[in-house]
């Protein structure tokens, strides 16, 4: 018998016999950036893969969340994710969607583009694609996850393979698998973004420019009003605003709403997005009373989630810490390439907290995506093992598509060749990955300039 808890009451509820509905080599439970890059890369190695996503979309907070620009594949000019990753954002560029030439890295894309051009990628690849479908539970038998159950509009379905990739974002399959995962007691703020048709981009040019250390600017003007009216409790604790034009005249896509929350705890979840897009209402009113740009704004799109950026960690074979990231190791098993900033939006200011721009990028293992005692089970994503200030880094979108394609494609060879996923073979892993156009061929051993510690917001002035 299974139980279905409700507070801190349960009910037993009749088992019941759950359908098989395919055999496949690799599984991956969410097709966010790192979970579609991940089934990408495992099918192109050879293993027959399903992806399975709880929309009818792929790209995940790039998407769902209308998350914009896609940071960063470039660092000082050099760039360090490429493979897969960039072949993504090359494929929305020649759609229209993407601008891949910011010296930066910082990439702006569009996301209905996008959703097309990670789904045709998907596809050409030979990836099995089941959307409308949400990860529910698994099977496991001895050491070995063998099936995962997905709960959808026919019901719960199984799904057997030899290896299974969690790119659920909060560690679903890892918690459900028994395990270890961590959680802070404190979680980074979520945030809504939305886009705005109707705005005087002419006169916010001066905003729209690429990234100066990877730091996109913000109006000191816009910022200081705001700061003003949440003083005043006329508008609740926000981001930037960083406001980016979106591709057409008139439009821009704008972060600023921010909230504290838990995305694995789905009725606090639920009243956050209720209270963000409560407060979405109310800063559009604010920004077209207060700034003349704005004026004549309207609300083309919100996302149609909350932008999640923390909840789970796995407890991995190796945690990624603040260290890490500003004097660079030249691990091993290195799979993926970061390089943004120190990043940890806070829950109860305006600012940032240790917020410090590395010098050069660094490298992240492939132990930091792997739970500690898992056999045919890795992760790709925000999910993995590292410290608050090493995930302030590593979280941004473009690294955790580099993680993808380090966990595919060691999904796809566990599978050739009998490897475990905490005894991965790292140099076949890594000469593959290199092989496929994975940035990782150089290691980062010598000691790096020094890092830049912001004392004060980045911003810009306006030009009057």
């Amino acid at each position: 018998m299974s139980a279905i808890f409700k507070q801190n009451a349960s009910i037993s509820v009749p088992s019941s016999e759950v359908p098989i509905g395919g055999s496949y080599d690799v599984v991956v439970c969410g097709g966010g950036p790192a979970g579609l890059i991940a089934a990408v890369a495992a099918a192109r190695n050879g293993a027959k893969t399903l992806l399975i996503e709880r929309y009818g979309f792929v790209g995940g907070m790039s998407t769902s969340a209308l998350v914009t620009p896609i940071s960063e594949f470039r660092h000082f000019g050099k760039q360090h994710i490429g493979g897969i990753p960039f072949e993504l954002l090359q494929k929305a560029a020649e759609l229209g969607g993407a601008n891949v030439a910011l010296e930066s890295g910082n990439f702006p894309v569009n996301d209905e583009i996008l959703k097309l051009a990670a789904q045709r990628l998907l596809l050409e690849s030979g990836v099995t694609l089941l959307y409308h479908s949400w990860f529910s539970d698994c099977v496991v038998e001895g050491d070995r996850v063998t099936h995962v159950i997905v709960q959808n509009k026919a019901g719960r379905v199984a799904y057997e393979a030899e290896v299974f990739v969690d790119c659920t974002g909060d560690a679903d399959l890892v918690r459900a698998a028994g395990l270890p995962t961590t959680k802070g007691d404190v979680l980074q703020p979520a945030a809504l973004w939305f886009q705005l048709g109707g705005v005087d981009t002419d006169a916010l040019d001066y905003l729209f420019r690429d990234a100066v250390d990877g730091m996109l600017p913000v109006s000191e003007m816009i910022r200081g009003r705001l700061l003003e009216l949440n003083e005043r409790g006329e508008i609740p604790i926000f981001g930037g605003p960083w406001i980016n034009k979106f591709f057409h005249d008139g439009m821009v896509s704008i972060n600023v709403l921010r909230e504290a929350t838990d995305a694995s705890d789905p009725e606090w979840f639920t009243r956050t997005e209720c209270s963000l897009r409560e407060n979405l209402q109310l800063i559009i009113e604010i920004l077209r009373r207060e700034f003349p740009e704005f004026r004549d704004c309207w609300l083309a799109k919100s996302g149609i989630q909350t932008g999640v950026r923390e909840s789970y960690h796995i407890v991995g074979l190796y945690e990624l810490q603040r260290d890490d990231i500003l004097f660079p190791k030249a691990f091993p098993d290195t799979i993926a390439k970061g390089a943004h900033v120190i990043d940890i939006h806070s829950s109860d200011s305006n600012d940032q907290d240790g917020l410090v721009i590395p010098r050069q990028e660094y490298n992240v293992p492939f132990r930091c995506l792997v739970p500690r005692g898992s056999v045919n089970l890795v992760t790709a994503g925000r999910c993995l093992s590292a410290d608050g200030p090493g995930f302030g880094s590593v979280r941004v979108m473009a690294t955790c598509m580099a993680m993808g394609q380090g966990a595919g494609t060691a999904a796809a060879l566990s599978v050739q060749h009998g490897y475990s996923m905490s005894a991965m073979n790292f140099e076949h892993l890594r000469e593959t990955l290199i092989a496929q156009g994975a940035v990782i061929d150089f290691d980062n051993v010598v000691a790096p300039a020094a890092p830049i510690e912001l004392t004060a917001y980045p911003a810009v002035s306006a030009a009057r």
